[in-house]
């Protein structure tokens, strides 16, 4: 993004405004307040009810008669749960080999590959969304605020209405993505006047007796976002925070130690016996999948490793090895009995 771009977008999410040309007219949709917030939410309330009453299915009723149609299936619900793993590990596997520039690069294309095939999915589950209670009375809701929040030189503008539908969706072409917000968070302009506000407490939007808009709100998330970076005990170079894929990567190397240690500690906490707690190998019992993968997480990045040598040892001995059959076990006692070796030798 160019300067100049940033500059501009800095200033259009400073004001809080969208300014839409249609038609030969200029018209400037302002950030709503809160007693139009309330009213919106009544206007989404009344028109969920209205279209219950109706008859129309809500969202959990309509993934249900996809399902019963055959228009969506489990499996492709666990499709997408398994896409959703395949980004996290190539954000992973981007950040674990960012200075490999053909492996770093090769994952980035397979990540991009990967999030479009995550957005068909998605698109094809939510396909119907728009005609459940809940899409009906969320654009009652939209609509009503473009409605009460549109002017026309100074005065409130009066819809038809296909205008209207024409101005929401020009007004929705506006809206930032999270790309661009992340990089207008992490640079100047802004980076300047996030600090400075920090320091002399100046105004930072201008719709202060106003509801921030949705991009305000981004804005001022990453921001905080890229202060906490900097602030982190194992804070990430300038290359990759300037980077969102390898910047990601980073978040989920975080998390994943974070639960490594919550789960370990919990664990800890738990246990009372004091040889279990010294023990090379614990079995723990789950009662769910979410309890399993915590249980799981509990394992070092090696003993995860072992784990999958041996269930692939066990899958192609026809389910039975002994203890001491286990490739790494023979490699500890071969390990064990060199040293011993060279000890006996050392006297």
């Amino acid at each position: 993004m160019k300067q100049h771009t940033r500059e501009y977008f800095v200033s259009r999410l400073r004001s809080g405004l969208y300014i839409i040309k249609h038609s030969g007219l200029r018209l400037t949709i302002r950030p709503h307040d809160i007693e139009q917030e309330l009213e919106s939410n009544l206007i989404y309330q009344e028109a969920y009810e209205e279209a219950s009453e109706d008859g129309i299915m809500t969202e959990d009723e309509m993934q249900e008669w996809m399902l019963e149609k055959g228009l969506w299936s489990k499996e492709e619900d666990d499709v997408i749960k398994g896409v959703k793993k395949d980004i996290d590990k190539l954000r992973v596997q981007m950040y674990e080999n960012r200075n490999k520039d053909d492996v770093r690069e090769t994952a980035r294309r397979y990540l991009r590959a990967a999030e479009k095939a995550l957005i068909e999915r998605l698109q094809k589950k939510t396909q119907f969304v728009a005609n459940t209670c809940e899409g009906f009375a969320k654009t009652e809701q939209h609509r009503w605020l473009v409605q009460n929040s549109t002017y026309c030189n100074g005065d409130r503008f009066k819809f038809s209405d296909i205008i209207l539908d024409e101005i929401i969706s020009l007004q929705q072409q506006q809206v930032l993505s999270e790309k661009e917000i992340r990089e207008l968070a992490r640079n100047e302009p802004w980076r300047s006047i996030w600090a400075l506000n920090d320091k002399v407490k100046f105004q930072l939007f201008s719709n202060a007796d106003r509801e921030l808009t949705a991009d305000q709100k981004n804005l001022v998330v990453w921001s905080m976002m890229y202060d906490n970076i900097q602030e982190a005990a194992e804070t990430p170079s300038e290359d990759v925070i300037n980077d969102d894929d390898l910047l990601d990567g980073w978040f989920i190397v975080q998390r994943k130690k974070r639960e490594v240690e919550s789960a370990q500690n919990d664990f800890e906490n738990s246990t009372k016996n004091e040889k279990i707690k010294g023990a090379g190998e614990v079995f723990v019992f789950a009662d769910s999948e979410k309890e399993a993968e915590k249980i799981d997480n509990m394992n070092t990045t090696h003993a995860k490793i072992v784990k999958r040598q041996r269930n692939a040892q066990i899958r192609a001995s026809s389910g039975r090895v002994g203890q001491d059959q286990f490739r790494d076990e023979q490699l500890k006692m071969t390990t064990k009995q060199n040293q011993m070796f060279k000890d006996k030798f050392k006297r």
